[in-house]
């Protein structure tokens, strides 16, 4: 089954982009498997190769890098700190990038992937430029980062008790956008399922 894996950059309980991710998710086709990996999931100190080898880091980062490398498509929605992607995202990924190069049987996780990126953010850009970041490192892992990405601006302006109501012309360029990554999960999938390993 092609497997869809939403991954929040923020530590928010109540984070906007959560709820984003939830919307999204609600918004898939069905038959298609959604993993959510959530941030008290994990608990990883700041990136420090002094730590990298540590049974426990090691561990615990492989646990990680087995989820990426499980899914067939993912879904990063991230807030936007001072213009930047969140720590939390970067060392995340920073942490799970490094695995290849400690030991060759873990591949990079990320190569081929295809990636939609998304932010909701209460501020005027919508996350855009942290987007550009993002979109700059899943690039130089090797994913395959969608050209259209989703971003919502006043985030808190759009959210009720009741989930987002999104005006009409961004609700219908999110959904083009989730239809494309399905797409392209489920060919990534079928490749899977024939041998063919597209993300090695």
């Amino acid at each position: 089954m092609t497997r869809i894996l939403f991954v929040c950059g923020s530590q928010r309980k109540d984070s906007y982009n959560t709820h984003l991710l939830q919307y999204l998710a609600q918004a898939m086709n069905p038959g298609l498997d959604v993993d959510f990996l959530e941030p008290a999931q994990v608990r990883l100190p700041l990136f420090d190769q002094d730590l990298e080898a540590e049974p426990q880091w090691l561990a615990h980062t492989a646990e990680l890098h087995a989820r990426v490398d499980a899914c067939d498509a993912l879904v990063v929605a991230s807030p936007e700190y001072n213009a930047q992607m969140t720590p939390y995202l970067k060392n995340l990924v920073d942490w799970i990038s490094r695995l290849p190069h400690l030991d060759p049987r873990w591949s990079n996780p990320f190569m081929d992937r295809p990636v939609l990126l998304c932010s909701a953010s209460t501020g005027g850009s919508g996350g855009a430029f942290a987007v550009l970041q993002k979109r700059a490192l899943f690039s130089y892992l090797g994913a395959t980062v969608l050209g259209p990405s989703v971003c919502v601006p006043y985030a808190q302006q759009h959210w009720t008790d009741l989930g987002y109501f999104f005006p009409s012309e961004l609700e219908k360029s999110a959904m083009e956008a989730l239809d494309r990554l399905q797409r392209l999960a489920q060919i990534f999938y079928q490749q899977r399922s024939h041998g063919t390993p597209a993300h090695r």
